[in-house]
């Protein structure tokens, strides 16, 4: 009777089987669920020749600032290259403030992307899109301007809560966006210029801190 030393020896090796085999399992497990913050969810898009930062902000609903706060690559609001992948942050995401260049602040990354020195002696300027124009003939001051009083501090400093107000150096509107074209889908329409500027104070947090920012710097 020689058959048990062999039957205890195969009961051991199944035994082994068995209890290794829930904890693999497991890992694999763990492995396929990983958790995702949705708070902070994003999307990255690839930069085209004529590109701008500010035009993909638009198309994106949100502002060139927030895209140069989030996109530690780019160096200059102005300067962007085809082929560069631009992050877009969440509307909720918190981002720290990054300085703008000094030049760039007035122009607000008007510029198209900029070629690589390779293609330098094909590249050809992408012809502008035609945009509506704004209005010339000076509005009245709106009454009560601003859904709130930070709002209203910054409109009537801006602009005296005038929604066709044009400054010097080419900005419009009742919270003066530059260049002027970025609301030129507005017009003087007083709503649709209140929601840019709305979603533009985002940028500080809400209104409060634009007007917190606007009285340190006289700017926003």
């Amino acid at each position: 009777m020689r058959l048990a030393p062999f039957a205890s020896g195969l009961a051991i090796a199944v035994s082994f089987a068995v209890i290794g085999t829930p904890a693999a399992h497991a890992q694999v497990t763990n492995n396929q669920n990983p958790k995702t913050d949705q708070k902070h969810q994003s999307n990255t898009v690839v930069v085209n020749t004529g590109d701008t930062l500010d035009g993909i902000a638009t198309d994106h609903q949100t502002t060139y600032v927030r895209l140069f706060d989030a996109n530690n690559n780019i160096q200059d609001p102005n300067v962007i290259y085809p082929g560069d992948n631009v992050r877009i942050p969440a509307p909720n995401e918190q981002l720290p403030d990054r300085p703008l260049p000094a030049d760039a602040a007035p122009v607000a990354a008007t510029a198209p992307a900029a070629q690589s020195q390779s293609a330098a002696a094909t590249y050809q300027a992408p012809v502008a899109k035609p945009v509506a124009t704004v209005p010339v003939a000076q509005s009245a001051p709106v009454s009560g301007c601003g859904d709130n009083s930070y709002a209203n501090f910054i409109y009537s400093h801006e602009s005296g809560c005038r929604t066709t107000a044009m400054s010097p150096n080419g900005c419009y509107g009742i919270g003066q966006a530059c260049p002027a074209s970025k609301l030129a889908y507005c017009g003087a329409d007083y709503a649709c210029q209140n929601a840019f500027f709305t979603a533009y104070a985002g940028k500080y947090g809400g209104w409060a801190g634009a007007y917190s920012f606007w009285v340190a710097h006289g700017w926003w």
